[in-house]
């Protein structure tokens, strides 16, 4: 397990990069053994280098908490708890009251909220405090400027994490796959052309117009009318 696997990128050509990564692959051939990279979105340009590299690598994204959906912003929650009751503080400290200012200078990254926590909680037992105020995690939390650029490339990262319906369309067309709009055009056309059709209104027992056969009955049963 290779932490801060970053920092492999800081190299002055990018071909002794995929040299480092391709004796990671080797390594990891050989002795049959599963190689593991931890760090930040940095390590997204290691896995486009060539496809040998591309097949033989899984992603595993540890997102932070996203505040808009329900289910994570309980979770956060459940983290702000879980953290206040293992602080070695003699009150416990109502963090959940205060989520939201934790959630904006942490972004909702477990990492940056216990780096923060450690920050606060070493303040307050030097000065004697029973336990952590607002005051206390915000003369310690990270400036609103810090916070901005964090989530500037945390949200750059998440973007390079999805597949949008743009680099599917291009990749279709590099493959002559019709576009998944295009093979959907032609039915949602004809529904497009339907619904303009003019529909008729008629009253309760009103017919429908037809052509109503005409002539004497004699010429009709002639016929097998």
């Amino acid at each position: 397990m290779i932490d801060e696997a970053q920092h492999l990128a800081k190299i002055a050509s990018g071909r002794r990069l995929l040299d480092q990564l391709d004796v990671i692959k080797s390594l990891a051939s050989q002795t049959r053994t599963v190689h593991v990279l931890f760090g930040t979105y940095d390590l997204l340009a290691f896995r486009n280098l060539n496809g040998q590299l591309s097949r033989r690598s899984i992603d595993i994204h540890f997102s932070r908490y996203q505040a808009e959906i329900a289910e994570q912003r309980q979770a956060f929650v459940n983290v702000v708890r879980s953290f206040a009751r293992q602080l070695p503080l003699p009150a416990l400290p109502d963090l959940a009251g205060d989520w939201q200012f934790l959630y904006e200078r942490s972004l909702g990254c477990v990492g940056v909220l216990k780096q923060w926590l450690a920050r606060s909680l070493s303040a307050a037992l030097r000065s004697g405090e029973s336990t952590l105020t607002h005051q206390n995690l915000e003369s310690h939390a990270l400036s609103v400027s810090q916070v901005e650029k964090i989530l500037s490339e945390v949200s750059e990262g998440e973007f390079q994490l999805k597949d949008g319906d743009d680099a599917r369309s291009r990749l279709r067309e590099k493959l002559g796959l019709p576009s998944r709009e295009k093979s959907r055009e032609p039915r949602d056309s004809a529904r497009r052309e339907d619904s303009l059709k003019p529909h008729a209104h008629r009253r309760p027992g009103e017919r429908r117009p037809v052509r109503d056969v005409i002539g004497p009955l004699e010429t009709l049963h002639a016929a097998g009318l």
